[in-house]
C-alpha cells in the first residue's frame, strides 16, 4: 500500500480512445484515479478478513441475548415466515428485509436470535468489505483504504448484536453510493448504459424501501437532487437531455421492484397500503394531542394467534381493531420520569400545527448533535470542514464526486430525522444515525490522500496534524464505541450494546434476565398462555423468551385495584396479569377481584415502565385471571 504519487481524484466515465489510438479527456468529464495496486487490494481483504473473524467472535458471544424489544418482533415475523404463515407475516409496520433474511435461517434450526446474529454479521463484513473498495476505486490508496477499515471497526463490534435493521441500514447506504456512483460514471453514456443504470440504482432504492420505511424519503430526496447537481455541473454545451433518462428510470424501476411488497400490502389491508412506519411515527409530529387517553385503560391484542405482542404491527386499520378500552374510575398518578401530557390539543389549524413542528424541531437540535456524538465525535467536525471547503471553493463536486456524493446523502439523511426526531426521545436513538460515521469517514477518506499531498511539501508539524488527526478519528471510535467511555470532542457517552465494556473477547455472553429465569425454573405459566404486565416492555421479553403472547401497552398504569380495569382484563381474554412493584416498598395487595396468585418473584431489574428504568429490587406478583 502506497501513498506516494496517487492521483486524489475521483474515477468517472473513462476518457474515450481517438481512432489514431491517442487518450483525450472530454470537456465535462472527470479524470481517473489510479488503479489501486495489487498488493494494496490484497493487504486490505486481508485486513477485511481479520475484521471478520473478530466480528465473528463477538456475534457467537452474543448469540443468546436479547438486545433491542423492537427485535422481538422482526424475530417473531421472522419465526412466521419460516413457518409458512406468510398472510400473518406480511405487516405494514416493520420493514420485511432483515425477517426475510432471518427466516431461512431460522427455517434450518437455528435460533431466532443466532439467526439476526449471523445475518448482521454478514452485514457488517460487508459494511468493512464495501467502503474499503470504494476508497479503493476512488483514491487507489491502500492506506486510506485500510484507514477507513480500522475505524469503522469498534463501531461494528458495537452494534454487530443490535437486534434492530439498522445495520442493514448501514450497508444500504453504502451501496447506494456505489449505485450514484455507478449513475454519476453513467450520465453521458449510450442510451442502453444509462437505462441499464437507472435500472440498478430503482434496485437499490427498492432495496432500501424494503429495509426501513425511513429510507424512501431519503432516495427520493437524494436522486433528484443528485441529478439536478449534476446537470448543472455540465457545461451548457454539453448537457444531453438523454441523461435525464436515468433518474427517470430509476424512479420507474423502483415502482416495479416495490410492487410485489406493495401488492402482498394491499390485499391485506384490503387496500393500497404501502406501509404504516411513517404515517404512524410522523402523525404524532404536528400535534400535541399525546396523553388525551389518559383517562382510559387500554388492552391492546397480538395481531394475530403467532404474534409475540401487539407491537408486531402498528398498522391503524389493524392495531386499533385489536385495542379495548374502559374509562378509569381511579384516576392516574402521573408515571415517574415521564412528563406529563396535555389533555388537549393547541394544534388544530395547519398555522398551530407547522407552528408547534418548528417548535419542536428547534428545541430537539441540541439533542441531534448528542445523539451523533454518542458515537462518533468526529462526524459533525468532519461534515462543517467539508461544508466550509465546499463554499470556499477548495473542494468541488467535478473534482471530488465520490465525496459530494457521500456529503449528499448523509445531510439528507441527517436533516430527515432532525425532521422527525423529537425532544421527548431526546433526539432518538443513536443507532438511527449510524450513516452518519461511516459517511464521515468516506469524505475524509477521499479528501486525505489530498490533506497528505498538502502536508507532505510543508513542515513536519503540518505532516503530524495530519497523522494525529486520523489517529484521533480511530480512537475516539474506539473509546466511544468498544469502551463506552467519553472520547475526545464526545458530549455524551456511550454503553456498547451486547457485550461488557472493553471486553470484546471472552466466553459466551449468558442473558440477565432472572424474572425469566425464574418464571422458566418454577414453571409458573403455561406456554402460549396470554400474558398482561404492568411493566409492558418487560413483558414483551417474558413473552419472547418462555413462548406466550404479550397483552397491553406501555404507560398505561393498570392499577387491579380498579373494578374497570379488572373488567377490561377479562373481558380481553388475558390469563395471566403480572403486577411489577418496588420491592423496597412492601405492602399487602389483594388481588381476590382478578384471581389468585401462583407465583410471587423478587428481583433485580428494571421495573418501571418507561425506556431506560433503572435496575432495583423489584417483586412481580403472577395472577392467574379467573374468567367472569
Amino acid at each position: 500500500m502506497t501513498i506516494a504519487s496517487t492521483t486524489v481524484t475521483d474515477r468517472p466515465i473513462g476518457p474515450r480512445v481517438r481512432a489514431d489510438g491517442a487518450r483525450r479527456r472530454l470537456p465535462g468529464r472527470f479524470h481517473e484515479g489510479r488503479h489501486p495496486s495489487t498488493r494494496s487490494v490484497v493487504l486490505n481483504a486481508v485486513l477485511v478478513l481479520a475484521v471478520a473473524v473478530l466480528l465473528a467472535v463477538v456475534t457467537y458471544r452474543t448469540r443468546i441475548l436479547v438486545t433491542n424489544i423492537d427485535g422481538v418482533s422482526y424475530m417473531s415475523i421472522a419465526e412466521q415466515y419460516a413457518s409458512w404463515h406468510w398472510a400473518d407475516a406480511v405487516n405494514g409496520y416493520w420493514s420485511p428485509m432483515v425477517s426475510w433474511l432471518m427466516a431461512p435461517l431460522i427455517g434450518i434450526g437455528l435460533g431466532p436470535t443466532t439467526s439476526f446474529g449471523i445475518v448482521n454479521l454478514l452485514a457488517c463484513v460487508a459494511i468493512a468489505g464495501v467502503g474499503a473498495w470504494l476508497l479503493l476505486r476512488t483514491t487507489g490508496n491502500g492506506w486510506t483504504a485500510a484507514w477507513y477499515t480500522v475505524a469503522v471497526t469498534p463501531l461494528l463490534i458495537a452494534d454487530v448484536s443490535l437486534q434492530t435493521p439498522d445495520v442493514l441500514v448501514l450497508l444500504w447506504s453504502l451501496v447506494f453510493v456505489w449505485a450514484l456512483l455507478a449513475a454519476d460514471r453513467a450520465w453521458h453514456g449510450s442510451v442502453r448504459r444509462i437505462v441499464r443504470i437507472g435500472v440498478l440504482l430503482g434496485l437499490v432504492c427498492a432495496i432500501g424501501y424494503c429495509t426501513k420505511a425511513f429510507l424512501v424519503p431519503v432516495f427520493l430526496v437524494v436522486v433528484p437532487l443528485w441529478a439536478l447537481i449534476r446537470w448543472y455541473q455540465d457545461r451548457r454545451g454539453q448537457r444531453e437531455r438523454r441523461s435525464l433518462l436515468l433518474p427517470a428510470v430509476a424512479l420507474a424501476a423502483v415502482v416495479v421492484f416495490s410492487a410485489p411488497w406493495v401488492i402482498a400490502l394491499s390485499v391485506k389491508f384490503g387496500g393500497v397500503e404501502l406501509g404504516s412506519s411513517l404515517t404512524v411515527n410522523v402523525s404524532g409530529k404536528f400535534s400535541d394531542t399525546s396523553g388525551t387517553d389518559a383517562q382510559q385503560y387500554r388492552i391492546a391484542s397480538p395481531p394475530n394467534a403467532l404474534a409475540v405482542s401487539p407491537n408486531e404491527d402498528r398498522t391503524p386499520s389493524l392495531y386499533d381493531a385489536g385495542v379495548r378500552t374502559a374509562d378509569r374510575t381511579v384516576p392516574a398518578d402521573p408515571v415517574p420520569g415521564e412528563s406529563a401530557a396535555p389533555t388537549s390539543s393547541h394544534t388544530t389549524t395547519l398555522a398551530g400545527k407547522l407552528g408547534y413542528y418548528v417548535q419542536q424541531r428547534l428545541e430537539a437540535l441540541p439533542f441531534y448533535f448528542t445523539r451523533i456524538g454518542s458515537f462518533a465525535a468526529f462526524a459533525l467536525p468532519i461534515g462543517a470542514a467539508f461544508v466550509a471547503a465546499l463554499a470556499a471553493g477548495v473542494v468541488h463536486y467535478r473534482r471530488f464526486v465520490f465525496a459530494s456524493i457521500v456529503a449528499l446523502a448523509s445531510g439528507v439523511y441527517l436533516l430527515g430525522y432532525a425532521g422527525i426526531a423529537t425532544v421527548d426521545t431526546l433526539g432518538g436513538n443513536s443507532r438511527y444515525y449510524l450513516p452518519l460515521f461511516t459517511g464521515s469517514v468516506l469524505v475524509a477518506g477521499a479528501l486525505l490522500p489530498t490533506i497528505w499531498r498538502a502536508a507532505r511539501r510543508g513542515t513536519w508539524v503540518r505532516r503530524g496534524l495530519a497523522v494525529v488527526a486520523c489517529l484521533a478519528v480511530v480512537v475516539a471510535a474506539y473509546s466511544q464505541n468498544v469502551n463506552g467511555v467519553r472520547a475526545p470532542f464526545s458530549v455524551l457517552s456511550t454503553s456498547p450494546s451486547g457485550f461488557p465494556k472493553g471486553q470484546v473477547l471472552g466466553g459466551v455472553i449468558t442473558p440477565n434476565e432472572p424474572l425469566v429465569d425464574a418464571l422458566d425454573a418454577a414453571r409458573t405459566i403455561p406456554e402460549d398462555s396470554r400474558i398482561l404486565g404492568t411493566n409492558a416492555r418487560d413483558t414483551v421479553r417474558v413473552a419472547f423468551r418462555l413462548g406466550l403472547h404479550a397483552y397491553g401497552e406501555t404507560g398505561q398504569q393498570y392499577d387491579y385495584e380498579d373494578p374497570a380495569f379488572v373488567g377490561l382484563l377479562r373481558e380481553s381474554g388475558v390469563q395471566y396479569f403480572l403486577n411489577y412493584t418496588n420491592a423496597l416498598i412492601p405492602r399487602d395487595r389483594d388481588y381476590s377481584a382478578i384471581g389468585r396468585v401462583v407465583g410471587s418473584f423478587t428481583v433485580d431489574q428494571t421495573c418501571q415502565d418507561i425506556k431506560s428504568a433503572p435496575v432495583q429490587p423489584c417483586t412481580v406478583d403472577v395472577v392467574e385471571v379467573e374468567p367472569s
